[in-house]
């Protein structure tokens, strides 16, 4: 079975560490986007009977408007038999979250909510270009809830400049506050073409000390475990049983179909990238796409599959390409200086070594 990711490249205010592709935008815009991603959508159609889950991220999915939004859910019910989707998650901004969009989504059958929170912070949040507080965390929620999707995640980062471990531990105690079902908890990673590299750039902030974020790391995935969450993946937490259907996908290398400008799709062994521009999109969906031969295929598996806690089965990747993995990578490296772990049939980065497994990843792009 195959996921669907559907890519709303819109937003209210841009962030100041976002990276992804994203506008503001006025609403004529947006209408024409809608209809041009409902063109690629049916482009698609062979496919509809084996997908089982749906994920639309951004941008910020709730700055469409309600008509929007619904034409968008109406063509996904119109082609998609809803009894075989496991899950279907979209991205929330909280201060954006009311009873009307609430019902709309529940009406839609989305049965899982992400909303990006950082931080409680408000000092980080203002640098951060969030125009949320932890109220409005906590009224989205409450919303949510009310209506009846109990399956929240909630997206936290450490690791901005002026992070400290008291600012970790009121973040930590708000989200042990929330009844919530899984967190993302992501180090910030300051990217090129963002107004917060700027700054650091310019010297009006400092980054903060590499030692200190892996102390934070290590500090957040021990109090997330006695918080009850199963460390699943390096920065994702689920309580047991909610686990992200979708994003598994991804760390099991299994297909799915990407729509939407800047979205990125593997399908039939070719993988493909969606023009990053909006404009272009309105034109011509593909920017380009690759066949992505056996070899490719395994460094793959193996270097999102390391992405999980609990590693790789080596039975599996047996069953799967009909080769040995310990045959088919050097792995002696690796297994020297105590990055990973071989115990029995699974292969996992050594849980001390999470926090800088970049390192184990660029062994397999080099390979």
């Amino acid at each position: 079975m195959r996921g669907l990711y559907i890519h709303i490249p819109f937003c209210n205010s841009i962030c100041s560490y976002c990276d992804f592709p994203k506008i503001v935008a006025k609403e004529d815009l947006k209408e024409k986007y809608i209809k041009r991603l409902i063109d690629e959508l049916n482009s698609y159609n062979k496919y509809f009977d084996s997908i089982d889950t749906i994920y639309i991220g951004g941008g910020t999915p709730n700055s469409l408007s309600l008509n929007n939004l619904e034409n968008l859910f109406k063509a996904l019910e119109k082609n998609i038999n809803f009894d075989q989707i496991k899950e279907f998650t979209i991205e929330l901004n909280p201060e954006n979250v009311d009873l009307n969009l609430a019902l709309l989504l529940k009406k839609y059958h989305i049965n899982r909510v992400s909303m990006g929170a950082q931080t409680i912070d408000d000092k980080t949040l203002k640098l951060l270009n969030r125009n949320h507080n932890k109220k409005d965390i906590i009224n989205a929620i409450n919303v949510l809830n009310n209506v009846g999707i109990k399956n929240i995640n909630i997206d936290f980062m450490f690791g901005m400049p002026n992070t400290n471990l008291e600012l970790v531990k009121k973040d930590l105690k708000f989200i042990n506050d929330l009844p919530i079902k899984h967190v993302s908890y992501y180090c910030l990673i300051v990217e090129d073409n963002t107004k917060l590299n700027t700054l650091i750039k310019k010297g009006q902030i400092k980054p903060l000390d590499d030692d200190l974020e892996s102390d934070l790391y290590y500090f957040i995935v021990n109090e997330m475990k006695k918080m009850g969450y199963h460390h699943y993946e390096i920065s994702n937490f689920a309580k047991d049983g909610f686990e992200s259907i979708h994003n598994l996908k991804y760390w099991n290398t299994l297909e799915y179909i990407g729509i939407g400008a800047g979205a990125s799709g593997y399908l039939d062994n070719i993988r493909y990238d969606n023009y990053r521009s909006v404009f272009k999109y309105l034109n011509e969906f593909k920017e380009n796409s690759i066949e992505i031969n056996l070899d490719e295929e395994k460094k793959e598996f193996f270097m999102m599959g390391l992405r999980k806690v609990d590693g790789i089965s080596i039975k599996e990747y047996k069953n799967r390409f009909k080769s040995n993995p310990l045959l088919d990578f050097n792995l002696n490296k690796l297994l020297n200086n105590n990055l990973i772990l071989i115990d029995d049939d699974i292969i996992r980065i050594n849980p001390n070594n999470l926090f800088i497994s970049n390192i184990v990843f660029e062994e397999f792009v080099g390979d």
